[in-house]
């Protein structure tokens, strides 16, 4: 039987499974890596408001605390997500489309995320899975908006995630420690706690927005458009 404190940095290293594949199919990897040292800075972070209300998973450094699981995991899901329709459509640039980038735009989008997951979340003491599948969703539908020809990228990408994580959690989460939620989670809320072969019904809606969201950040904010597939 392995011990908790390894269940976290498996499911991490899992990723990294699909992650690798991703990479030796993705036109663009050194952005893919880019974007992923990014994504591990903000799997730290985001344990500032995951820690309070939805999970406590022990970590190599202790339990609720931030160790390089969350940077692997945060490494990984930004490639996946980002990528993956890119990496496996190979659908080539459409230069004749090609806007200029959007830098400030979306960082001022990231900031407003972040403010109303902080407001929302710790403020109002909205449970902040509730809080992050909305901030999610209005900001993919928001992007949508703009940019309708990533909507079909958006959701392909959420789909093949929303996929990958369920065998991903069903190996760590059935076969490895099938108690795990029930100790750590602290998920005691509709919806959210509802489980599907014993994985919360939470984590597969956060891996669907995050992949439909995180998978049109390449396009909407450096004006790329893509070709028509023939």
């Amino acid at each position: 039987m392995l011990d908790d404190k390894y269940a976290y940095l498996i499911l991490a290293l899992l990723y990294m499974v699909p992650w690798f594949i991703v990479y030796l199919k993705s036109p663009w990897r050194n952005g893919m890596i880019k974007v992923g040292l990014a994504g591990g800075l903000m799997g730290i972070v985001a344990e500032v408001w995951y820690f309070r209300d939805y999970w406590r998973p022990p970590t190599l450094l202790g339990e609720g605390v931030v160790g390089l699981e969350d940077y692997i995991i945060g490494f990984a899901l930004f490639g996946v997500g980002g990528y993956i329709y890119s990496s496996f459509t190979k659908r080539e640039i459409d230069y004749s489309k090609v806007s200029k980038p959007i830098n400030k735009e979306f960082i001022y989008l990231f900031l407003l995320a972040c403010i109303c997951l902080t407001v929302f979340s710790i403020g109002f003491g909205i449970h902040s899975g509730y809080v992050t599948f909305l901030i999610f969703l209005c900001l993919s539908v928001y992007i949508w908006i703009k940019r309708p020809d990533l909507i079909q990228l958006s959701l392909i990408s959420a789909f093949a995630t929303l996929g990958i994580s369920l065998l991903i959690y069903y190996i760590n989460f059935n076969l490895l420690f099938p108690h795990y939620w029930d100790t750590y989670g602290m998920l005691n809320q509709p919806i959210l706690g509802f489980k599907i072969f014993n994985i919360p019904l939470s984590e597969m809606i956060w891996h669907f927005s995050w992949a439909m969201l995180c998978s049109m950040f390449r396009g909407f904010r450096n004006g790329v458009y893509y070709k028509s597939p023939n």
